[in-house]
């Protein structure tokens, strides 16, 4: 046994072998030690620090289920407790939703829903997260537009899809035959909404967007250029030196990115005397997936189960699932042993990088409990909206993959829950879909602002009312555009139903289909001889489903990409 395992043995944080139960949080010390000026003046705060009591060994708390781990953290850091009296219960009972309420709107960062245990998630513990859940409104049909990081932070902060914001792909990448991602500072967002109407604006951690954030309505903002860490890295932090100055200033903090942006995030809300829009916007759980030093050995002593689909052939579907490059044995990341088979490489591969995500993750959990705790010992849990959300989902092996892109389940669904002060329906479980187009409308109906005719999206507000969505059967349209280095993702459109989904790979003139409800894994697309035709008894179907994509791109004012056209390949 190597000296650093023999340490990591002797290290005791807090694990749990099964779930807690809803009501019971263990608290952790946390320690994010970040130094420097702030970018509003004053000391960073530290957060509260609470003792862990009964901690326990790692070796003891790791334990196997079936081959299945159902070892992870219980909130270490400052965890909320629900016995504090939380603001959604008291403003229930008060009857209604507050007629100015705060906003806190929490986007993660390539959070898969099944990395989180309120979602079904079996390697990791989110109490944090899951209890926004709980004490309000958790959305399981949540989707998003573009499966990519910038895209998607475009389309929440406008209300619309990638072709009325302008961003069809990462700003840093020019997607071959597709303009560069340009963002309009003229266009309306709800940051700006928000301030015109008498409140203050924040937006602290990942940004992404060629655009100030000062240009699209905030007041307070602290960022880092790129897509995501090193998470240690001290220096890249950019903000605005005072409360609404639109300079933009270089800031050097060290510790954990993670911890720092969260402890700039309480600053920026301490220094809000109005009503606030706050958007926390996490960096994690991005490449190159830098857990904290504390959370580096979690897994030492465990082996996560690979993905039922983690040894897919692609022999059923369109080339570009074939030939895009984002296969787990190829990451570069974590060093593999150069001896190991391909076969080999591909399950080393995959367990560092579980490792590394799921310790990612455990941070941004952690410093949600900050956020939350924070809203409770300041008396504005009672005031204050509480959305988690994240830009797209993610690959955890799925497919054989890491990454995001592909219009399949796991990279277009997003977590999606919502605890509003006074809100019918709390602690319930919805089916309703939410497609990130509608973030920006909800929050502005909750709030009493106006939503303006250019947002794309529809409010969900009717439910927290305790009133229904018109019954339209739901139907979802999708557009990725960018193809490129490094993953070299062939763009494509698509449309999802209840039961089926169509995607067109548009500039190679391949289609795939699949049957949710027989196929739920998207192993097998119904067509067939190499394209030209779909397996018998889905003519019909392929017929309806191409007529409703051309309705959808017509609604949504998509001219983008190639028209559509269901032709046999070569044509």
């Amino acid at each position: 046994m190597t000296e650093r395992k023999a340490k990591a043995r002797e290290r005791r944080v807090a694990l749990v072998g099964t779930r807690a139960p809803p009501d019971c949080y263990a608290g952790g010390e946390m320690s994010s030690a970040v130094e420097g000026s702030n970018p509003v003046g004053g000391a960073v705060s530290q957060g509260s620090a609470v003792s862990l009591s009964g901690t326990v060994s790692r070796r003891n708390a790791l334990k196997s289920l079936g081959g299945l781990i159902a070892a992870s953290a219980v909130g270490a850091g400052a965890s909320a407790s629900p016995s504090a009296g939380t603001g959604a219960v008291a403003a229930q009972a008060s009857g209604g939703i507050p007629k100015r309420p705060n906003v806190l709107w929490i986007t993660g960062e390539g959070v898969p829903l099944p990395a989180l245990s309120c979602y079904g998630g079996r390697f990791l513990e989110t109490p944090n997260i899951d209890r926004i859940g709980r004490e309000g409104i958790r959305f399981d049909n949540g989707f998003c537009t573009n499966g990519l990081c910038a895209p998607s932070r475009a389309t929440l902060l406008t209300g619309t899809y990638s072709h009325v914001n302008g961003i069809l792909g990462n700003p840093e990448f020019a997607s071959l035959g597709d303009p560069p991602s340009r963002f309009d500072p003229a266009q309306e967002t709800i940051a700006k909404i928000f301030k015109r109407n008498g409140y203050q604006t924040g937006m602290v951690g990942k940004w992404h967007l060629p655009v100030s954030p000062a240009k699209t309505g905030f007041d307070y903002f602290v960022y880092k250029e790129g897509a995501g860490g090193p998470y240690y890295e001290p220096t890249g932090y950019l903000g605005n030196p005072t409360l609404g100055s639109e300079e933009i200033q270089k800031f050097r903090y060290e510790g954990y990115e993670t911890d720092v942006m969260t402890d700039l995030c309480i600053k920026g809300l301490r220094q809000f005397k109005q009503p606030f829009l706050m958007m926390m916007q996490f960096f994690n759980t991005h490449r190159p997936w830098d857990p904290p030093h504390k959370y580096e050995h979690l897994y030492d002593d465990a082996r996560i189960p690979e993905p039922g689909t983690f040894w897919d052939d692609y022999e059923h579907r369109a080339s570009p699932a074939r030939v895009a490059r984002m296969r787990i044995e190829d990451m570069p990341d974590f060093n593999p042993p150069p001896e190991l088979t391909g076969r080999q490489r591909k399950q080393w591969n995959y367990q560092k990088y579980m490792e590394h995500f799921l310790g990612t993750l455990r941070s941004q959990d952690d410093n949600v409990g900050r956020l939350l705790k924070y809203l409770e010992d300041n008396g504005l849990a009672d005031n204050t909206i509480v959305v988690y959300t994240s830009d797209h989902g993610f690959f955890l092996g799925d497919h054989g993959w890491f990454d995001k892109r592909f219009m399949y389940e796991q990279a277009i669904r997003v977590p999606w829950m919502i605890r509003c002060p006074g809100a019918a329906g709390r602690g319930t479980v919805r089916k309703d879909w939410v497609i990130n187009i509608d973030n920006a409308p909800t929050i502005l109906d909750l709030a009493g602002l106006p939503i303006p005719p250019e947002m794309q999206g529809r409010s969900i507000a009717p439910i927290l009312r305790g009133q229904s969505l018109p019954g339209d059967p739901p139907a979802f349209y999708y557009h990725y555009y960018e193809f490129g280095v490094p993953h070299w993702v062939a763009p494509h459109y698509g449309i999802r139903t209840e039961r089926y989904k169509l995607i067109s790979y548009y500039t190679r003139n391949e289609w795939e289909l699949f049957d949710l409800q027989k196929d739920p894994d998207e192993m097998e697309s119904l067509f067939i001889d190499n394209g030209r035709r779909v397996q018998p008894g889905y003519e019909a179907v392929v017929q309806d489903l191409v007529s409703q994509l051309k309705q959808l791109r017509e609604r949504y004012k998509d001219n983008t990409g190639y028209p559509v056209r269901l032709a046999p390949p070569g044509d």
